[in-house]
């Protein structure tokens, strides 16, 4: 009896035990992982749609849904091993983007040194909902629990049927626009998550570079978009879509002649799984203002 318990025991934990490749090449081997320091806004909410939420001991600045009572190690583009060391995690799961930064590049090598196990996700801010779908049956291998990843995955293409069911017949052309303020405005290109939500609802990115440019009134006069993007704090921190009209160049396109001007999530920067609710929400309101 007691060897058929032991040899039980055994299967158990070998049954729970997944060894993950990551986005870095590095391979970890978890075992239900009870302490994970969870970076990134977009590997919170998957943690939490797996149903794992008790697990999360720690994040950065970003993770702030669906709670923000998370303990904080800092900012995502210098994150401080001493920190995340601290809350003696088991493992420690960011994204490639995050681990990418500058400020982070010894980073990853003093958390390994130190014996902790490092899981790097695909970038966040690449791959569409492909890629939210990739770092969703990650998580599921380390969890456990890839039934419950793949029902997920499954959610996000019914949502996406929906988006595309809803989708403006003709793609206004639009541009995300960043503020910090009133005179602080950047245009973003076509890289990232900001243009990924674009296109899923139905537009078209009217920037014509990749990466991001400052706002100049010559510069969003010549693209002239149809619509603006930008975030809900960014579009309370010029005040509003009066505010954003008195922004360079905004009044001049057509866009601000007709006052589409468009709030989303915070949050679309980085590439999640409400990507395709933000989407439908955005669709629906270009069908309807640009009646077409």
């Amino acid at each position: 009896m007691k060897h058929a318990l032991l040899t039980t025991l055994l299967l158990t934990s070998l049954a729970s035990a997944a060894t993950v490749r990551g986005a870095d090449g590095t391979s970890v081997t978890v075992t239900s992982p009870r302490r994970v320091v969870a970076l990134n806004a977009t590997t919170v909410e998957l943690i939490y749609r797996l149903g794992k939420q008790a697990t999360i001991v720690g994040t950065d600045v970003t993770g702030t849904y669906p709670t923000n009572q998370i303990p904080s190690v800092g900012h995502w583009a210098q994150l401080p091993a001493e920190g995340i060391i601290s809350l003696k995690p088991d493992l420690v799961i960011g994204t490639a983007d995050n681990f990418g930064m500058p400020g982070n590049a010894t980073v990853v090598q003093q958390l390994r040194a130190a014996g902790l196990k490092v899981l790097i996700l695909p970038a966040s801010d690449t791959g569409g909902l492909d890629g939210v779908k990739t770092r969703l049956n990650l998580l599921g291998q380390v969890y456990g629990v890839p039934g419950a990843a793949s029902s997920l995955a499954r959610g996000l293409d019914t949502t996406l049927q929906a988006v595309k069911a809803n989708r403006p017949k003709v793609p206004p052309r639009v541009i995300f626009l960043y503020a910090h303020s009133p005179n602080d405005g950047s245009i973003y290109g076509t890289d990232g998550g900001a243009n990924d939500l674009i296109t899923l609802a139905g537009g078209k990115n009217a920037a014509p570079f990749k990466d991001t440019k400052a706002l100049t009134a010559e510069a969003l006069v010549a693209i002239n978009p149809d619509a603006i993007v930008m975030l809900n704090r960014g579009l309370s921190s010029v005040g509003g879509v009066d505010g954003a009209l008195r922004m360079p160049g905004v009044a001049q396109t057509n866009a601000g002649k007709h006052r589409r001007i468009y709030a989303v999530d915070d949050s679309i920067r980085w590439i999640g799984p409400r990507l395709p609710e933000f989407a439908l929400k955005l669709a629906r309101q270009w069908k309807a203002d640009f009646g077409r």
